[in-house]
C-alpha cells in the first residue's frame, strides 16, 4: 500500500468535507452522501489483488493512524470524521478482502479441481485465518459446531452488540430462545436458517444472508443480515448491521427506492419486496399481511385547494404512516397517485386490522381540512388482505384481494376499512 499517496489524499478529504456541510446528521446517517462519496474514495485507492493473506498490523488501521497523526490535536470535527471513516473502511477492507479471494477461488483452475474433488479444503487451510479474523472484524461473528450445534466461539464485538457470551449461549438451541423469546417468531426465524442452510449444501458452503431480528440480552432488538460460511465440522456465522449497507451500489439503490415526492419507499421498491415477501411465507410457516391505502376524494382535493397543497398532503400522509407502522420489519410505500401500501409480515388478519384502525387515527389526527369529504377533514380507506404458507401460490392475486377490499370499503361511504374475505 502506497501510504504517502493515501494519506495525503484522505487527509485532504477529511479536511475538506466539513467545510461543505453539518456532519452531525451524515455521520449517524448510513444512506447520506458521506458514507457514499467515503466509498468512492475508498474504492479508487484500495486494490486487493492476489496473493490474498492474512496482515498484522491491519493496514486500514495502519493507515488511519498515520493520517490522525498528520492532524492538530485542535480538529475535534475532523478527528471524529476520521474515526467514522475508519470503521468503514475497515468493514469495506473486508468485505472487499472476500470478494477477492471467491473471485480467485472461481478463476484458479488449480483451486477449481481441488474444490470440486476435496472437502473444501482451501477453507480447512483458512481456518488459522477465520481465528485470526476473530479480533479485527467490526462485526459480530461466532463459530458453531455442526454435529452438536455448540457455540465454539464468539468475538467481542459480538458480546458488546448481543450482549451474550459463550456461557449465556453454550449452543443454538439455546440461543434461538433467547434471541427469539416469542416462539411464533421464533420458528419462523428458525425455519428461514435452516432453509440457508440446505441451501449451502449445493452452495459449496457458502449459506445465503437474510435479515433477522434478534432480541439482545438488555431486551433491545436489533436487525442483523446473518450469513455464514461452512468450514468442515463447523460452520462461521457472520453478522452485519442491517442499517449499515455498506456497499455503494446497495446505497445507490435505496436511492433508486425512495418516492421523490413523499419521501418513502416507491413502487419500483414494492414490486420486489412483495416478492421476497412471499418468498420467505413459503419458506416459513408464517403469515403475511396487505393494508392498500386510499386518500378519500383526493381529486376534489387538489381541484379545491390546489396541487401544491396536494403535494403537501400526500406527504404528509406518507410520513404519518411512516411514523405509526414502527415495527423494523414492516414496510410502507407509495403505490400510486394518492395510495399507499402497508406490507406487515408475520401478521395475521387481526394485527392487520389493528395497524390499519391505528392508521385512521393517525390521519384523522393530521386534522388537514377537506371541504369536500364527508367528515370535512382528510380521511383514508383501506382493504386488508393476509395470506398464509398454505396460500400463497401468487403475489399478484393477494394484492387484487387487498385492492377489493378497499374498493368495498370506498363503495360503504369511505373513511372504512374492509377485509378481504379470503380462501
Amino acid at each position: 500500500m502506497n501510504y504517502a499517496s493515501h494519506v495525503n489524499k484522505v487527509k485532504s478529504f477529511i479536511l475538506d468535507y466539513p467545510k461543505k456541510t453539518d456532519l452531525s446528521e451524515l455521520l449517524n446517517n448510513p444512506l447520506s452522501e458521506l458514507k457514499e462519496t467515503a466509498y468512492y474514495l475508498f474504492d479508487e485507492l484500495i486494490t486487493i489483488t492476489p496473493p490474498i493473506f492474512f496482515q498484522e498490523p491491519h493496514p486500514i488501521v495502519e493507515l488511519f493512524k498515520l493520517i490522525e497523526q498528520s492532524l492538530s490535536p485542535n480538529l475535534k470535527v475532523e478527528k471524529a470524521l476520521l474515526e467514522h471513516l475508519e470503521t468503514w473502511w475497515v468493514e469495506w477492507h473486508f468485505v472487499a478482502t472476500m470478494n477477492a479471494k471467491l473471485l480467485n477461488e472461481h478463476n484458479d483452475p488449480q483451486q477449481k479441481y481441488l474444490i470440486a474433488h476435496t472437502h473444501h479444503p482451501m477453507r480447512n487451510h483458512e481456518l488459522s485465518h477465520y481465528a485470526k479474523l476473530f479480533t479485527v472484524l467490526p462485526m459480530p461473528i461466532c463459530n458453531v459446531c455442526v454435529e452438536t450445534g455448540d457455540i465454539l466461539k464468539v468475538n467481542q464485538r459480538y458480546i458488546d452488540v448481543f450482549g451474550f457470551t459463550i456461557n449465556d449461549t453454550p449452543n443454538v438451541d439455546i440461543w434461538w430462545e433467547k434471541a427469539y423469546p416469542d416462539i411464533d417468531k421464533r420458528n419462523a426465524a428458525r425455519a428461514l436458517w435452516n432453509a440457508s442452510l440446505a441451501q449451502a449444501e449445493s452452495n459449496k458452503g457458502d449459506i445465503p444472508s437474510n435479515d433477522y431480528q434478534i432480541t439482545c440480552k438488555n431486551g433491545e432488538q436489533v436487525i442483523m443480515q446473518v450469513s455464514g460460511i461452512n468450514i468442515g465440522n463447523e460452520f462461521l456465522v457472520v453478522f452485519n448491521d442491517a442499517t449499515e449497507r455498506i456497499k455503494a451500489h446497495e446505497i445507490l439503490s435505496e436511492m433508486a427506492f425512495l418516492d421523490s415526492l413523499t419521501k418513502i419507499a416507491n413502487r419500483r421498491r414494492f414490486d420486489e419486496k412483495i416478492v421476497d415477501e412471499f418468498s420467505r411465507v413459503k419458506l416459513a410457516n408464517c403469515q403475511l399481511s396487505l393494508i392498500i391505502i386510499d386518500i378519500d376524494n383526493f381529486k376534489k382535493f387538489n381541484d379545491r385547494y390546489g396541487h401544491i397543497a396536494g403535494d403537501k398532503c400526500l406527504y404528509a400522509v406518507a410520513q404519518k404512516l411512516a411514523d405509526t407502522v414502527s415495527r423494523p420489519e414492516d414496510f410502507v410505500a407509495r403505490y400510486g397517485g394518492e395510495e399507499f401500501v402497508v406490507l406487515l409480515p408475520q401478521t395475521d388478519k387481526q394485527g392487520a386490522l389493528f395497524v390499519a384502525e391505528q392508521i385512521q387515527k393517525a390521519i384523522e389526527m393530521l386534522a388537514v381540512v377537506h371541504e369536500d369529504s364527508f367528515t370535512g377533514y382528510l380521511s383514508v380507506s383501506m382493504g386488508i388482505n393476509t395470506v398464509n404458507h398454505h396460500q400463497c401460490d401468487d403475489h399478484l392475486t393477494f394484492i387484487q384481494a387487498a385492492d377489493d377490499a378497499l374498493y368495498y370499503a370506498k363503495n360503504q361511504g369511505r373513511n372504512c376499512i374492509a377485509l378481504s374475505p379470503g380462501k
